[in-house]
């Protein structure tokens, strides 16, 4: 008996501070309602099964100086040990998944000042939706399956679009979107938390939100291009989903094939979006179909009645966002003022195979499918700048001076994002190899590529 008493004793502070915390928001979501606009279907392999997209509820909660974010699926969440594709190769998802969970990716948008207009109106790259300017946001918390690959994507992508350096693009990054890296999967739920310091329990409370769940990438192309698209026929237009970088979602495609989203019909589905937190279905699909999304809760707007575009957001960090998603997402032109100088890498399925050898098929296709709606890369600028100063333009010989260095790159970042993404190409170079889809030589040689800048 006092064994069993000294037990409980010892539990009960445990299950005491697991109830401590207060439920602040609880939407609950249409049960089927995962095929977007109503012409999204699963595909071919069990890697996606219906139900695996299909958010049920969200529960938020105040515990201490965090806040606890619970969602709920239709179906139990498969770890991604348990998941193999012949058409991915051998290796198991996990190779490119290490939070728990494999298959999508969810976006919450939150419009915590509930000013019409004022705040973001473009959704995160790749998601191809529009937000209503009477929910416009000003805080993006994503759950991912690879976050820190997936916040230095939008990182560097907000550098180039934006025009700044690599500071400014991280901190207006940092200051509007926060990538969740902890997880934690039980059966048909996934938990994490989110720090007050980034969206307080106040604010969330009067918040209007916007909660997208998209598809996830299965892998990641050996070259890992930052310009990814979402697919030789999609166009930055209403009719179909644009945009420069895809920012880990798997673009739908026509049909349904293999192992990413399908759509049926006559034109490609305006956004990527699977799911969305809405009351209804009906709901769900006329907001998709016409791409502009509404937020659910939250305190009514502040001045309903304002109409128009959206105003220049005051603070630096935000107004380079803006700029940056506009562009990115393929809502807005290049200008000279939102184009970096900084001259770009060289793409390194540009490099011509030795000995002549045909390029690898993705990474041949990147190098070929320009798109007339992509506006030439931020590069250009820089680089037209730089031929004015060479030394062929200035008259002077071209050769270097006896015993000088010629210039040498920037060493790119040895950060976690930077290692995984070099074992990810690593893997994918492989997997191309035993495929057939690349030859022995030129494996060896990217794979030298790879090694070299570690």
């Amino acid at each position: 008996m006092n064994l069993r008493l000294l037990a409980l004793a010892a539990l009960l502070p445990t299950t005491l501070a697991a109830h401590s915390a207060t439920l602040l928001v609880h939407h609950s979501d249409p049960a089927g309602d995962d095929h977007g606009d109503g012409r999204l279907i699963y595909p071919r392999e069990t890697i996606y099964e219906a139900g695996d997209l299909d958010l049920r509820s969200l529960r938020i909660s105040e515990d201490g100086d965090q806040l606890v974010f619970e969602i709920t699926l239709n179906q139990p969440v498969r770890h991604p040990s348990s998941v193999k594709s012949g058409t991915l190769g051998g290796e198991d998802l996990s190779v490119f998944a290490r939070r728990g969970f494999y298959a999508f990716n969810l976006d919450i948008y939150l419009d915590t000042d509930r000013r019409n207009g004022s705040g973001q109106q473009t959704t995160l790259p790749g998601r191809g939706g529009r937000i209503d300017p009477a929910h416009a946001w000003e805080r993006a918390i994503v759950l991912t399956p690879r976050p820190e690959l997936m916040h230095r994507q939008l990182r560097e992508a907000v550098a180039e679009a934006g025009g700044s350096d690599e500071a400014g693009a991280d901190n207006a990054v940092n200051t509007s979107v926060h990538f969740v890296r902890v997880v934690r999967v039980r059966g048909r739920s996934l938990s994490f938390s989110v720090p007050q310091r980034f969206v307080g329990a106040q604010a969330l409370k009067q918040a209007s939100m916007v909660a997208a769940v998209t598809a996830a990438q299965l892998t990641i192309p050996a070259e890992l291009a930052r310009s990814t698209r979402w697919s030789s026929q999609s166009t930055a237009t209403s009719d179909g989903p644009g945009g420069r970088i895809s920012l880990g979602v798997a673009a739908p495609e026509a049909g349904q094939p293999a192992t990413s989203m399908g759509w049926k019909g006559g034109r490609p589905p305006p956004t990527a979006i699977v799911d969305l937190l809405a009351p209804t279905a009906q709901a769900q699909a006329s907001q998709l179909e016409s791409g502009r999304l509404v937020g659910i809760g939250g305190a009514a707007p502040a001045d309903a009645s304002a109409t128009g575009p959206n105003p220049t957001p005051a603070d630096a960090p935000a107004a380079l966002l803006s700029r940056a998603l506009a562009l990115l997402s393929g809502h807005a032109t290049p200008t000279t003022s939102t184009m970096s100088t900084r001259p770009a890498p060289e793409p390194a399925a540009a490099t011509a195979p030795a000995g002549g050898a045909a390029p690898a098929p993705a990474a041949a296709a990147a190098a070929t499918q320009p798109s007339a709606a992509t506006p030439a890369p931020p590069a250009a600028a820089g680089a037209a700048t730089a031929a004015s100063t060479t030394p062929a333009a200035t008259g002077a010989s071209a050769s270097p001076a006896s015993g000088a260095r010629p210039p040498q790159s920037p060493a790119p970042r040895r950060d976690p994002a930077f290692l995984e993404e070099q074992e990810l190409r690593l893997k994918s170079l492989r997997r191309l190899r035993e495929s057939g889809l690349i030859s022995e030589e030129e494996y060896q040689r990217k794979r030298k590529e790879v090694i070299d800048a570690l």
